[in-house]
């Protein structure tokens, strides 16, 4: 019997290199170990969702601070049932705006802390 479920991540497809890199090795063995078993195999793709508190962690921010973010509409997040979930293309472009941001603001103190007053 095969397993129920695969999941390859994008940052492992777009990290590949080689011939026949690691992920496709898995999904070979998979579709293989599932015609062997005289299973049929379904792929699809599916939009990875990140909790408030996934997003808050990878920021190193609290949780009801990426809540206020939601709320104030500065992160756009999708209802699952009664819960909130941020897209990960949602988190990377809230990531890049406030990384941006961040930059902007410490970027004259940054380089006198690195080459003095000029």
């Amino acid at each position: 019997m095969t397993m129920t479920s695969l999941t390859i991540n994008p940052e492992d497809v777009r990290s590949s290199a080689g011939a026949r890199p690691a992920w496709l090795e898995q999904v070979a063995a998979y579709v293989q170990q599932a015609a062997a078993d005289g299973e049929t195999v379904t792929l699809t793709a599916k939009r990875r969702m990140m909790t408030p508190e996934q997003v808050a962690d990878a920021m190193g921010v609290s949780r009801p601070t990426i809540s206020r973010k939601i709320k104030a509409g500065e992160i756009r997040a999708v209802k699952v049932g009664n819960r909130n979930r941020i897209p990960y293309e949602e988190f990377a472009r809230y990531w890049r705006k406030t990384m941006g941001d961040l930059v902007e603001l410490t970027r004259d103190e940054l380089r006198d802390d690195l080459f003095g007053d000029q």
